[in-house]
């Protein structure tokens, strides 16, 4: 998975794969069908691993302002493990079977339906499409950090963040008038 973010899925072939694993390109094939699998399941083992999180989180927790701020929190702090998650999951989506986008998609809506449940509890207020988009926005100002390199350390980096994202899901956006 570090040879596809760092290089790219395309770019990465299977004497690649076979050197990093410490044996040959064709020797990749007694363990793997294609590069296509592995980049499925490394994907998937890492999807399962963050909506396990996120679910113990939200069910470990009596406040809904906890598990907000734990779900963002350890979403970061996966980012901040395993940086090569986010941007394979977005620059490589396009190299992935109809059906295994499918369930890759399900397993995202699955973790933004774990944040949407959260922030709707801690902000009853929000309507459905409103918790939805703060949600979504909130992912994706995490996920950028994955584009960037501010150089800040990283524990910092993934404080700053987490408070950020934290603070935007919990404040009042109010309502926009048309006049």
């Amino acid at each position: 998975m570090d040879l596809f973010h760092r290089d790219g899925y395309h770019a990465t072939g299977m004497d690649d794969i076979g050197a990093a694993a410490g044996i040959s390109g064709p020797g990749v094939y007694r363990h793997f069908r294609s590069k296509e699998e592995i980049l499925v399941i490394g994907l998937e083992r890492a999807l399962a691993g963050a909506l396990e999180r996120a679910r113990a989180i939200v069910i470990g927790t009596d406040s809904s302002r906890r598990a907000l701020e734990g779900l963002v929190a350890g979403f970061v702090e996966g980012l901040l493990a395993d940086p090569w998650l986010s941007t394979v999951l977005m620059r490589e989506r396009h190299a992935l079977s109809p059906a295994t986008r499918r369930r890759v998609e399900r397993a995202e809506q699955s973790h933004v339906e774990e944040w949407v449940g959260a922030l709707r509890r801690e902000r009853p207020e929000l309507g459905e499409a409103e918790a939805r988009l703060m949600v979504r926005a909130g992912l994706w100002t995490c996920l950028s950090m994955t584009y960037h390199d501010g150089g800040l350390e990283p524990a910092r980096e993934g404080e700053m963040l987490t408070r950020m994202v934290c603070a935007a899901l919990l404040c009042d956006v109010g309502r926009v008038s048309a006049g």
